[in-house]
């Protein structure tokens, strides 16, 4: 806590700085969802291929007069859900996902070639819809790795087009949309493309989409408005237009519900920057105001609330808790003799002693011109005092002040003294760091009435009838 960085949560108005980065729950939790979606699919292929197995067209073909599954298709389909299910979410596939991606991938090229030599590409041919949403989600995994991650969306997105528009077709009764993707192929393929799109969830592409703050939350209701609320209304509409349903106006409302989530996915990611944008700019003017731009230290306000921390914290722990005043001496006579520029390195190369020589958990701050405060938790009055002795020999051996205004560490020049004040935190006192700053301010100035150059604590000053 030499400077502020990020300092235990406590009571205190300062915890803004704490949460300035949103947390990305959604993002930690994506691998289990999209294992689950996975696994849903492969389940349900499962049901087919036992019907298959068994001669039960009831499991295979649940709904009459649709298309059923046919085998090549069901492999496919659960090739690709075994290899969402094993994917690791950082790490690249192993031979094992790989080899069933291409597997699944093969499946689709090759339907796709033998439906295109043997019979005309008409959009009712059975076999076309599967062939092409299980290609593209095929290379869609294959891409999952590779930058830029737009190839990998745009193809699982393909494959989800596929589905919508046998959504639609099944909805509006139109043959022509619906292809051979019957409604069973179509709940086995569509979480798996959902899952698909889960896996690029830390992508900056999609991962406006699964943070977890008031921003995201309203930008993921948007996108399932976009996408519910046209597909609804060009439902209700076609359902009691007297001529019916056309195909050239369910492909226009998919259009529109394409339009209407790439509208509000690339509004989410410019809003999603502006806000970056503007949280990085807060932070940065809260951390001004907490730190002392010359030595890199805590300012007043800083120290105050880092100190209240650190307090806060050895209240609930029972830990002890000390504090150090410390004066550079005679600081008035460098800047009045050899400037103030002088005076200043003097303070930075001071500051950057007692900082290198303080633990993460100690408060360092400038408290004044020349005064520094020092707020050791985990310390008794004893270690502070120790700590002061170390920190006066450093100032006194390794800086010295050249007659030129150089400050270095070789003979010559005159050396740097400071004065100390130590003093006890009553933690259990809600006034216990007023208390214990009065009591090390007047060991402070026991020390400078004694000559300086030396450390004395509230204790000394019992002793000797201060207190």
């Amino acid at each position: 806590m030499k400077a502020i960085s990020h300092p235990p949560a406590g009571p205190w108005e300062d915890d803004d700085l704490l949460h300035g980065t949103p947390r990305f729950v959604m993002v930690r939790a994506a691998p289990a969802v999209r294992q689950a979606l996975a696994l849903f699919s492969f389940l349900l292929a499962a049901v087919p291929a036992i019907g298959f197995l068994a001669d039960i067209p009831l499991l295979h073909q649940p709904f009459p007069g649709e298309a059923g599954i046919p085998p090549p298709t069901l492999l496919a389909l659960a090739a690709l859900a075994l290899a969402i299910l094993i994917q690791r979410p950082f790490a690249r596939g192993g031979p094992v996902e790989r080899t069933l991606v291409l597997l699944a991938g093969l499946i689709g090229l090759g339907q796709l070639i033998w439906l295109s030599r043997g019979l005309p590409l008409d959009p009712e041919v059975t076999g076309i819809s599967e062939a092409v949403g299980i290609l593209a989600l095929a290379s869609a995994l294959a891409l999952r790795r590779r930058r830029p991650a737009w190839p990998a969306i745009v193809l699982a997105g393909a494959a989800g087009m596929i589905c919508l528009t046998a959504l639609l077709g099944h909805a509006m009764g139109i043959g022509q949309l619906r292809g051979a993707l019957s409604p069973f192929t179509m709940v086995i393929l569509a979480p798996l493309v959902l899952a698909a799109q889960i896996a690029q969830a830390r992508r900056p592409e999609l991962r406006t989409l699964f943070r977890d703050d008031r921003l995201t939350r309203v930008l993921r209701l948007e996108m399932a408005l976009a996408a519910v609320v046209p597909a609804a209304l060009a439902i209700l509409i076609f359902r009691l237009d007297p001529n019916g349903p056309s195909a050239t106006g369910a492909i226009y409302a998919q259009l529109m519900i394409l339009f209407c989530c790439s509208g509000v996915l690339v509004a989410g990611r410019m809003r999603d920057r502006l806000d970056r944008e503007r949280r990085a700019l807060s932070r940065e003017l809260q951390r001004a105001s907490l730190i002392d731009s010359l030595t890199g230290l805590a300012n007043r306000r800083g120290t105050l609330v880092m100190a209240g921390h650190a307090i806060h914290a050895a209240r609930r722990g029972g830990r002890p808790v000390s504090m150090v005043i410390c004066d550079l001496d005679h600081f008035k006579a460098i800047n009045d003799r050899l400037g103030h520029g002088v005076g200043d390195r003097v303070l930075e190369a001071a500051a950057r002693l007692m900082a290198a020589r303080l633990r993460m958990s100690d408060v360092a701050g400038r408290w004044g011109g020349e005064e520094f405060l020092l707020v050791l938790p985990d310390t008794p009055l004893a270690g502070a005092e120790a700590l002061a002795e170390i920190l006066r020999h450093t100032l006194a051996e390794e800086l010295r002040i050249m007659p030129s205004g150089e400050i270095g560490s070789g003979p010559g020049g005159k050396a740097l003294t400071a004065s100390f004040g130590c003093a006890a935190v009553e933690t259990a006192r809600t006034d216990g760091f007023d208390r214990a700053l009065d009591a090390a301010d007047q060991a402070l100035y026991a020390a400078k009435q004694g000559g300086r150059n030396r450390v004395a604590s509230a204790t000394d000053l019992a002793i000797a009838g201060f207190g």
